[in-house]
């Protein structure tokens, strides 16, 4: 299909008319909506990654569940779940624990009253050293690169100049590819990466909150603060027993750095088995979130709990469908 002939079937889809029938399809069940952001960025001037959701679009899309939804948290959400009639309810999610949280995100929970979980993983809290996936989408957030990893069996990587979900295409691959290297050579890939278009001196583009900024956003009454493992590797691709200390450990130390319960997960990039679904449950973690892109329905597994992946290329419209799973 076309570019055009895209463009003018989304336009149909998101007539008033098609979107009250696909909000009654999506509604049968009483499904729970659950969002899973990254991280907020400037209007201007943030970095060309879909991980990064503009601080204008973020409201946007708050001022749009808001139409149709009650926002709960998600402890209200788990302990209800799906199928409780009434209003449809919605639950906002973010994982990793980028700063654009604090500088972008904290500032909006005061001001909107909006209820967020945030999913922190710890390794990079507690070295202050991005996370291989930022330190790559950093280093190539602007203008046309070229990454050749021909020699490790993953083929070349040519970014173009301009912005937007074309150019994310590229790199978003890039990174799934990366994402199937052990994570030790992978680490080593993205250091090369990084060294070949080194980030300007200062605070990276991406990289983690410090301490002291995860404390004073996890003071905030309508901020929960979620554990999302400690190394953020694909746990499913780890020896089990390294699985479950990173998952044990995120919580010990989002604990005491933040003085909060933590009583839910997010499994990284949404891996997950039987058997680490089962370790999150032992752990004491009352929930467990996946990604699966869908709504949250009635005999879903509480600790593969389905979110919809939001990003900075789904501006209002887009929004709008992503709502009722298209």
């Amino acid at each position: 299909m076309s570019g055009i002939l895209k463009r003018a079937a989304k336009g149909l889809l998101a007539s008033p008319p098609a979107m009250a029938m696909l909000r009654a399809r999506s509604r049968r069940g009483d499904p729970v909506t659950v969002l899973c952001y990254h991280t907020l960025s400037a209007d201007s001037g943030g970095p060309d990654a879909w991980t990064a959701l503009r601080v204008s679009d973020f409201r946007d899309h708050v001022a749009i569940l808001r139409e149709h939804h009650d926002v709960v948290p998600l402890d209200d959400a788990v302990a209800e779940g799906p199928g409780r009639g009434g209003r449809p309810r919605a639950v906002i999610t973010f994982d990793d624990g980028e700063a654009g949280l604090h500088r972008h995100l904290l500032p909006l929970v005061r001001e909107m009253r909006v209820p967020v979980t945030v999913y922190v993983a710890t390794g990079q809290i507690e070295t202050g050293r991005p996370y291989w996936f930022d330190r790559v989408m950093g280093s190539l957030a602007e203008g046309a690169h070229s990454v050749d990893l021909s020699d490790e069996g993953l083929g070349r990587w040519t970014l173009p100049a301009a912005p937007g979900a074309t150019r994310w295409a590229v790199l978003g691959g890039l990174l799934e590819a990366l994402k199937r290297v052990e994570p030790a050579r992978r680490e080593v890939l993205a250091d090369r990466i990084e060294a070949s278009r080194p980030q300007r001196p200062g605070r990276p583009m991406l990289g983690p909150m410090t301490r002291d900024e995860l404390a004073e956003l996890a003071a905030e009454p309508l901020v929960a603060i979620g554990a999302h493992s400690h190394c953020h590797n694909l746990l499913d691709q780890i020896p089990p027993g390294a699985a479950v200390e990173s998952m044990d450990r995120s919580r010990r130390l989002l604990r005491e750095w933040t003085g909060q319960e933590v009583a839910h997960f997010a499994w990284p990039n949404g891996n997950h088995n039987a058997a680490l679904r089962e370790a999150a449950a032992r752990l004491g973690f009352r929930s467990a979130a996946a990604l699966d892109n869908r709504l949250w329905r009635a005999g879903a597994d509480r600790f593969a709990l389905p979110r919809l992946a939001i990003g900075r290329y789904d501006a209002a419209r887009r929004f709008r469908l992503r709502l009722v799973e298209l």
